[in-house]
């Protein structure tokens, strides 16, 4: 059986005594299950890769001119999964997180930029190999960590709260999975990735997914205000979250509140998974009764500025 598969099937019984964060029910951050779902994506994305049309790497991914192409979006995943290597080995050695150019998240376009660029020579089936490689490392540097090392916190660039080790895992796996991955699937005219997660793995993944968006809240951005947003997500996989943020900093949750400013309902874990990767606008979702927004207007208007990295 496959490795990935096999740790699927032992997940069911997982729980929050197998996660080092103590709010975590569903053991999105243990080592586990970390290792699991990193192998799950290896085997979705070297499927879609081996689908991939040699002619077809120069396609844009995105409707502008300025998107993207498929190589280029596949030079950035292997770039970034490289960077969340290198800081994982550098957070277990004890050692300050030290990335070549990049000291502040407001170095992350110069360094998207450079780092693909750097790459492009490389070609798709070289860079391809060493993105599927960048999953199965990280998968082997989760697999064996403790729960003292997991719950080590860091100073991160890609941050402006300090993350858990188990986190920075999570955040590299959503950046794959969920943020960057869809550009490789739209490119390539197949199915979303996320569409080939169960429902147990999308909760994970959303789990991660917003204590990511947490730990990226911009105070600077954010000035004075105090604000708890809620995201109620139907169906498979779906689930109840939430983001806490105030001048001191962000934090997201699997979980519930009993008020919030802001709450957003959508009808499916891939009604959320095609807003936040910008597949679908929020207009026709709203008229379409598959996204609901109650609450504060100006936050809910002022929501992407206060979480988007660059």
């Amino acid at each position: 059986m496959n490795p990935a598969t096999n740790m699927e099937t032992e997940l069911e019984s997982a729980s929050e005594d197998l996660s080092p964060l103590p709010d975590d029910r569903i053991g999105a951050f243990s080592a586990y299950t970390l290792a699991a779902d990193l192998l799950k994506l290896h085997e979705i994305f070297a499927g879609y890769i081996e689908r991939i049309p040699t002619d077809a790497w120069i396609r844009r991914t995105e409707r502008r001119t300025t998107g993207w192409t498929l190589l280029e979006t596949l030079a950035h995943l292997d770039a970034i999964a490289t960077i969340f290597n290198l800081s994982i080995e550098q957070a277990l050695a004890n050692q300050p997180i030290q990335i070549p150019g990049f000291t502040t998240r407001h170095d992350l376009r110069t360094l998207n930029r450079r780092a693909i660029d750097e790459r492009m020579m490389l070609g798709h089936r070289a860079l391809s190999e060493s993105f599927l490689d960048s999953l199965r490392y990280t998968a082997r540097l989760a697999s064996p960590l403790s729960h003292s090392q997991l719950a080590t916190t860091l100073e991160h660039p890609y941050f402006s709260a300090h993350p858990t080790i188990a986190e920075l895992i999570g955040t590299s796996l959503v950046h794959a999975g969920m943020v960057h991955g869809s550009q490789l699937a739209v490119g390539a005219r197949m199915q979303p990735i996320w569409n080939l997660y169960d429902p147990g793995m999308m909760r994970r993944q959303l789990t991660r997914a917003f204590h990511m968006v947490g730990l990226a809240y911009w105070p600077e951005r954010g000035g004075d205000l105090h604000a708890t947003l809620v995201f109620q997500i139907d169906g498979q996989g779906g689930g109840r979250w939430y983001i806490r943020i105030d001048p001191s900093g962000g934090e997201g949750r699997l979980g519930t509140v009993r008020t919030a400013d802001v709450t957003l309902t959508f009808a499916s874990a891939d009604v959320l998974c095609r807003v936040v990767t910008l597949q679908s606008g929020i207009w026709p979702l709203l008229l379409m009764r598959k996204l609901h927004i109650r609450g504060n207007p100006i936050i809910a208007a002022r929501m992407s500025r206060l979480f988007i990295l660059t």
